[in-house]
């Protein structure tokens, strides 16, 4: 190959606020780039906000002697990839191409508003290859090739017709993370073991656009996974990126199987989506993954409303998502992960309230394991949604990929305002965040599930919306479990009775900043301290031993007990009080 044959891919966002926030990873870039690789090109990489773009490609169109600058496009940064299109031809006069899931949607409008050359629908790897022989070698025609669309001489829309998707999957080489620009960041953790999906969620792109399923054998997943660790010895946590992980019971078996010989040398945890259909129907799958190390489990929820359920395609019912949470509970799956669509089809106070109260017993069901998130519907292309939605009694705003980045709602409802499916989604949230505090306060959150939670943040990094929320938030509980997770102290059960006398009392607060002194007592959050509660917890400074601590007791208190072993008796239940209310913890040394 002679000439030009360096190509630049980018997966860009401008910044915003809140849980959509910073550059996501585009795996499929890395998957592009191994392709493009060994057909003998130079491919580069770059993840990042929009306002880097400039320096990117100032750095890098001369120096690797690019061809063809390919931008990712989705949902949310289309606007972003229009402007950054004719912003590189204006500039530098390369090939510019333009794929990813909103791809599907782009024509000849966005060829006239971007100056792109290319636009490559569905899976790129051979049409990217093709297109690029085209463009340095003056190989082959553009009619020639599937999965693209130019512009014609009058505008109008070309394409080389549709291209069926890769049907090997063990055959693509795996991610070149190697070919990341401009990023120190660690690479691996993510994964796909397989495409397609066979169900027909009327809000999904990938149900609507990616039917034919194809999985890639255990074998090959467990050999991109053993050599993401290689390359990442800090990697600890694996998110499996599949929709339908799920859908081969026997596969999912194999898999667990797998990452337990692997779990034996190398301390890891990890992620998947599972479809809550397949999942009640073989539950035994749960089992098997929680054995196997998965930390967080993804399902789709949507609503509470079997209707709605209905309407959305899900082929799921409330009474099978209550079931799934719960034998993911008994088999200890640490986390579960959902999400509720707010602004809907049918979407009213009844269906909102019902899908509150859904939500409010899945929290019961599960409580401190469950997340539960919420988001407007999004009019993603090609979707059942996106292409009739009045049908589904919906109507998409004309600016709704300019004017929300899921912060103000994209598609209204009949009978209902933006301001209303706003009200709906504030008052969701607020009974989710009420229902958790008040589980918190009631003390119905297990002691292991607790720990758990701060076992995933501390080994692998992962937290919970209960861990950030709600443990974090409370400033007794989050110094105890803090100091128990890290191996520092233990809960008062956790001391062998016999030792009892030889253990180190500490508090898990400073006293100036938490015991109020204003009205002449003690008191904390209400609780009004005696004076031997008081001086039990000044002395429950970690420095002295329980029976270091009673000798000083009871020089102050000698006149109100019989003896000191009555006053070890009476401090011994004090302090399982204190250990109820996360006060004290306990430490060897």
């Amino acid at each position: 190959m002679s000439g030009k044959n360096g190509v630049l891919l980018l997966n860009v966002k401008r910044p915003v606020s809140g849980l959509n926030a910073g550059p996501v990873d585009c795996l499929g870039l890395f998957y592009l780039a191994a392709v493009l690789e060994n057909k003998g090109y130079d491919p580069w990489v770059f993840h990042g906000l929009t306002s880097d773009v400039p320096d990117v490609l100032e750095k890098n169109i001369k120096e690797k002697n690019v061809a063809a600058v390919g931008f990712s496009c989705d949902y949310q940064n289309r606007s972003a990839v229009e402007e950054l299109c004719r912003y590189v031809k204006n500039k530098y006069g390369v090939a510019v191409i333009v794929g990813g899931p909103q791809a599907v949607a782009l024509g000849a409008e966005f060829f006239k508003e971007s100056g792109c050359d290319y636009i490559v629908r569905g899976e790129a790897e051979d049409t990217l290859v093709e297109l690029l022989e085209l463009i340095t070698q003056s190989k082959g025609g553009r009619e020639l090739i599937k999965g693209l669309c130019w512009p014609g001489e009058d505008g109008a829309l070309m394409t080389g017709g549709e291209r069926e998707p890769a049907g090997d999957l063990d055959s693509l080489p795996f991610p070149a993370y190697h070919r990341a620009l401009g990023s120190n960041r660690s690479y691996g953790g993510t994964i796909f073991t397989g495409r397609g999906c066979p169900f027909s969620c009327a809000f999904c792109y990938q149900s609507n656009h990616k039917k034919k399923v194809r999985l890639r054998s255990v074998e090959n997943v467990m050999k991109e996974i053993a050599a993401n660790l290689d390359k990442n010895p800090d990697l600890k946590y694996i998110t499996v990126m599949d929709d339908t992980f799920t859908l081969n019971p026997q596969r999912v078996e194999e898999f667990c199987g797998a990452m337990n010989k692997l779990r034996i040398k190398r301390n890891i945890a990890w992620y998947c989506e599972g479809h809550v259909r397949t999942i009640a129907r073989h539950p035994e799958m749960l089992k098997m993954m929680a054995g196997a190390g998965l930390l967080r489990l993804q399902i789709g929820v949507e609503s509470g409303c079997r209707q709605i359920l209905d309407i959305y395609g899900k082929n799921t019912t409330p009474e099978e998502i209550e079931f799934v949470v719960s034998e993911a509970v008994r088999c200890k799956i640490p986390q579960i992960a959902t999400n509720l669509i707010i602004g809907g089809p049918l979407e009213s106070e009844k269906t909102s309230e019902e899908t509150i109260a859904f939500a409010e017993k899945l929290l019961n069901i599960a409580p401190g394991i469950i997340d539960i998130t919420t988001g407007f519907l999004r009019p993603y292309p090609g979707t059942a949604i996106s292409n009739a939605p009045g049908s589904f009694g919906l109507k998409i705003s004309e600016a709704a990929e300019i004017r929300s980045f899921d912060d103000y709602p994209p598609v209204s409802v009949d009978g209902l305002s933006a301001e209303d499916i706003i009200a709906n989604r504030v008052r969701t949230g607020r009974r989710i965040s009420k229902t958790m505090r008040g589980l918190l306060n009631e003390n119905k959150i297990p002691y292991e599930t607790i720990l758990s939670q701060y076992a995933a943040a501390r080994e692998y990094g992962v937290t919970s919306m209960w861990y950030l929320d709600a443990f974090k938030r409370n400033v007794f509980l989050d110094e105890y479990f803090r100091l128990i997770s890290s191996g520092a102290a233990v809960r008062m059960a956790g001391v062998p009775e016999d030792e009892f006398p030889l253990w180190r009392p500490q508090r898990t607060f400073e006293i100036w900043r938490i015991v109020d002194m204003r009205n002449g007592y003690p008191r904390i959050d209400g609780y009004v301290l005696s004076p031997l509660e008081f001086e039990l917890l000044l002395h429950s400074s970690g420095k002295t031993t329980f029976a270091e601590v009673l000798e000083g007791l009871y020089r102050i208190f000698a006149d109100k007990f019989e003896g000191i072993d009555e006053l070890a008796k009476h401090a011994a239940r004090l302090l399982k009080n204190f250990d109820s209310r996360r006060w004290v913890v306990f430490c060897k040394v």
